[in-house]
């Protein structure tokens, strides 16, 4: 049993009114069976506002009754070209590579 002079904190985090938003939970079809599917949908300037830009990916974690939403940091752009080139055939991974060393002067290009 906790004491009445106990120190744990809330784990509620501070929220203000303001923040707060209601949805209504509405339904998709779902394609090819046209089978009605529970959606919602998120829009408004708010968002970029706190940090869902267009073209953000999102974290979803999903608990009864409850949805916690986290944007993930974006990919460095040098890790998001790699990971590309990397679903190219040999060949033209190669020819990346050989360009990436001509232009780096690395390599003298074929005459």
């Amino acid at each position: 049993m906790t004491d009445i002079d106990c120190i744990a904190e809330s784990l509620q985090p501070e929220v203000f009114a303001a923040d707060d938003r209601v949805f209504t939970v509405s339904y998709a079809t779902r394609y090819g069976d046209y089978t009605r599917i529970p959606a919602f949908i998120m829009k408004g300037l708010w968002l970029n506002e706190a940090g869902f830009s267009t073209g953000t990916k999102v974290d979803v974690k999903v608990m009864k009754g409850c949805m916690i939403l986290t944007s993930r940091e974006s990919e460095p752009e040098m890790e998001t070209l790699m990971r590309e080139v990397s679903q190219l055939s040999d060949q033209k991974q190669k020819q990346v590579m050989d360009f990436v060393g001509v232009i780096s002067g690395k390599l003298r290009k074929a005459q």
